[in-house]
């Protein structure tokens, strides 16, 4: 399994704007071949930040989850969203 951790800080002013996009990012994500799960959580520290928390099968699955038309179009809104940089945490599991 590999496990992805995506942390995501937002401007207060595109803060419902990334969620509705997220919202229907999450939803069909859950549906693609590999995805075991994958959830949004928000700090309760840190206003507006935000973590993925993806857990895929393996790398053909993360690889198909890259080429999401949704997966795509947020990283494209990415820089009109985010107050700072998104910070990917990649991990594979021990078999």
């Amino acid at each position: 399994m590999i496990i992805i951790n995506a942390k995501f800080t937002i401007t207060e002013a595109k803060r419902a704007e990334f969620l509705e996009e997220v919202t229907q990012l999450i939803e069909a994500t859950r549906k693609e071949d590999g995805c075991l799960s994958y959830e949004l959580y928000e700090s309760t520290e840190q206003v507006n930040v935000f973590t993925m928390v993806e857990n895929w099968r393996d790398e053909q699955a993360i690889e198909g989850h890259n080429q999401s038309p949704l997966l795509q179009q947020l990283f494209k809104n990415m820089p009109e969203y985010a107050e700072k940089e998104t910070v990917l945490n990649v991990a594979k599991t021990i078999a």
